[in-house]
C-alpha cells in the first residue's frame, strides 16, 4: 500500500517534496533509536518466560522516559540549527514539516509500543493490525491531497490523522492486558540487555538517516527525492524481511532456551529456499529492467533514480538474506557480538560513504548513498552468516552456488545479449510485455533444471493461501 501511494505521490508531487519529506523524516528520525532502545530487551525477556504483568509495567515507564528524553533532544537540535547556526533551513516550509513529522512521531511511539507488547508473545495480528489500518488511512489520504495539488506540509499531515485513527484499535487490544509493578531488578535487566544494543541502535539509525542528510548539505533536495523515489520501491523488499526477523527473534529465541538446534536450521532453511525460488528471480528481473519499470511507474522525470534502483534491490536481497542469520545471534544472546558486528558495519558504511561521496573524491552524489548500502548490506550478510556456522554449524553452501551460478549466467547473458535488442522498444512495452515474459522464462528454466520443484510451489501457495491466513487470524483474536 505505501508503494502503490508513494509510486503515485512521487509522480503528481515531484522529486522535490519527495525529498522535503524525506529530509524531514531523516532529520527527526537521526534520534529515534532512543525510543526503541528497550523494545528488544522487552521482546528477549517475555519470551524467555518473565512476568508479563511486572515487565509491562517496566517497559511502560523505560518507555516514557525514553520519549522524554528523544522530544528533548529534536527539540534542542531543531531550535539550534534554526536560531543559532548561519545557514540554518532552506525554507519555512521544510522547518514545519520537520514539526509536524516529530509530532507523528511521538504518536507513533504507541505502535511501537504495542508490537513489541504482542511480538513478544508472536501474536503477528495483533502487532501488525493497527498499523495496517493507520497505513491504509494514511496512504489514502496522501493520495487525495497529492491530487488536489497540495504540498510536502499537507502531506506530513496525514500522517498524523492515519496514526491517530488507529490508536483507539492499539487500546482495544491492549485493555486485557495485565499490568503489575514496576520492578527496579527487572528494569536493571532491561538496561543490561538494552546497552550492548545501544551501539547497535545508534550505528543502525546514523546509517539510515544520516546520509540524505549529507546528501542535502553536498547536493540539494531534488537528490534526495530522487534517491528516496528509488529507495521507496526497491526498500519493499526489505519489509520481507523485516517481518521475517520480528517473527525469527523470539522463535529463535525460545528455540534455543529448549536447546532446539535442530528446528532453527530447519526454519532457515525454509525461509533461504523460499528467498532464492521465489524473490531473487523478481530482484534480477527488476535489476535488469531498471529504466522501464521506473520511467513506467514515476515518469520519465526520475529516470536518474533507475541505476540508483537496480543496486538498491541488489542490496535488499542481501539484506532480506542476512535476517534469519542476524536472528540466530540476538537469539542466542549475543547482544554484545551483535553490538561488535553493527560497529563494524558502521565504520564500512562511513567509509564506503565518504569515499565515493566526498566532492574532492568520488563525487558519486545519490549513487553514492545506494553503493554504500549495497557495501553494508554485503558485509552483514557475510558476518551473519559466518558467526550462525560457528556457533550452529548451519551450513547450506551447496544450495546457494547453484542458484549463484545459475542466476549470474541469466544476468550477464540477458545484461549483454537481451537488453541491447530490446532498447530501441518504448519503456511501456518493455515493462508490460518483456517482464512477464521474462519472468515466466526464469520460472521454467528453473523448473526444467531442477532449481525449483513442486513442493516450492506447495509451499508459497499455502503462505499466500486466504483461507489459511483468515483462519490464524481468527484464532489469534479469539484467543
Amino acid at each position: 500500500m505505501t508503494a502503490v501511494a508513494g509510486i503515485i505521490v512521487a509522480r503528481i508531487a515531484g522529486p522535490e517534496v519527495v525529498g522535503i519529506i524525506a529530509y524531514a523524516t531523516s532529520y527527526v528520525s537521526i534520534f529515534l533509536f532512543i525510543i526503541g532502545l528497550f523494545g528488544s530487551a522487552h521482546i528477549k525477556l517475555v519470551s524467555e518466560g518473565q512476568n508479563e504483568a511486572d515487565s509491562l509495567t517496566t517497559y511502560s515507564w523505560l518507555l516514557g522516559i525514553s520519549s522524554f528524553v528523544y522530544l528533548f533532544i529534536v527539540l534542542g537540535m531543531f531550535l539550534s540549527q534554526k536560531f543559532l547556526m548561519k545557514n540554518g533551513f532552506e525554507s519555512i516550509e521544510i522547518e514545519n514539516v520537520i514539526l509536524i513529522i516529530l509530532f507523528s512521531t511521538l504518536i507513533s511511539a504507541a505502535y511501537k509500543y504495542s508490537a513489541t507488547i504482542f511480538n513478544a508473545k508472536t501474536e503477528q495480528v495483533k502487532a501488525n493490525l493497527p498499523e495496517l489500518l493507520g497505513t491504509l488511512i494514511n496512504n489514502i489520504l496522501r493520495v487525495i491531497v497529492v491530487v488536489l495539488g497540495y504540498g510536502a506540509i499537507a502531506l506530513a499531515g496525514v500522517k498524523v490523522v492515519g496514526l491517530l485513527i488507529g490508536i483507539p484499535l492499539i487500546v482495544y487490544f491492549l485493555k486485557n492486558k495485565e499490568y503489575g509493578k514496576f520492578r527496579s531488578d527487572l528494569a536493571l535487566k532491561y538496561v543490561r540487555i538494552a546497552l550492548p544494543l545501544l551501539v547497535v541502535v545508534i550505528t543502525n539509525s546514523i546509517m539510515m538517516y544520516s546520509d540524505k542528510l549529507i546528501l542535502e548539505r553536498i547536493g540539494n533536495i531534488r537528490e534526495i527525492g530522487i534517491y528516496t523515489a528509488a529507495f521507496s520501491i526497491g526498500g519493499i523488499f526489505i519489509l520481507i524481511g523485516r517481518t521475517a526477523g520480528t517473527v525469527f527473534f523470539p522463535l529463535f529465541s525460545s528455540y534455543f532456551a529448549e536447546n532446539n538446534i535442530a528446528e532453527v536450521k530447519r526454519k532457515i532453511k525454509q525461509f533461504e529456499r523460499f528467498v532464492f525460488v521465489f524473490i531473487l528471480p523478481v530482484i534480477i528481473t527488476l535489476a535488469l529492467f531498471s529504466y522501464p519499470v521506473m520511467v513506467t511507474l514515476l515518469g520519465i522525470k526520475y529516470e536518474q533514480s533507475a541505476p540508483l534502483f537496480a543496486v538498491l534491490v541488489f542490496s535488499s536481497f542481501f539484506a532480506i538474506w542476512s535476517m534469519p542469520y542476524g536472528n540466530v545471534i540476538s537469539g542466542l544472546g549475543l547482544f554484545w557480538l551483535s553490538s561488535l558486528i553493527n560497529f563494524m558495519k558502521f565504520m564500512v558504511f562511513l567509509s564506503t560513504l565518504i569515499v565515493l561521496i566526498h566532492p574532492a573524491l568520488f563525487d558519486m552524489g545519490a549513487m553514492a548513498l545506494a553503493l554504500t548500502q549495497l557495501v553494508m548490506n554485503i558485509f552483514l550478510f557475510l558476518a551473519y552468516y559466518i558467526i550462525a556456522y560457528r556457533r550452529i554449524q548451519i551450513q547450506f553452501i551447496k544450495q546457494q552456488l547453484k542458484f549463484g551460478l545459475f542466476w549470474s549466467i541469466i544476468f550477464i547473458s540477458t545484461y549483454y545479449f537481451v537488453l541491447p535488442e530490446i532498447n530501441s522498444y518504448s519503456v511501456y512495452i518493455q515493462s508490460f510485455i518483456f517482464i512477464p515474459i521474462f519472468l515466466t522464462f526464469v520460472f521454467l528454466l528453473q523448473f526444467l533444471i531442477g532449481l525449483f520443484h513442486k513442493s516450492d510451489l506447495d509451499m508459497l501457495l499455502q503462505i499466500i493461501h486466504p483461507g489459511r491466513m483468515m483462519h490464524y487470524i481468527k484464532q489469534e483474536l479469539n484467543k
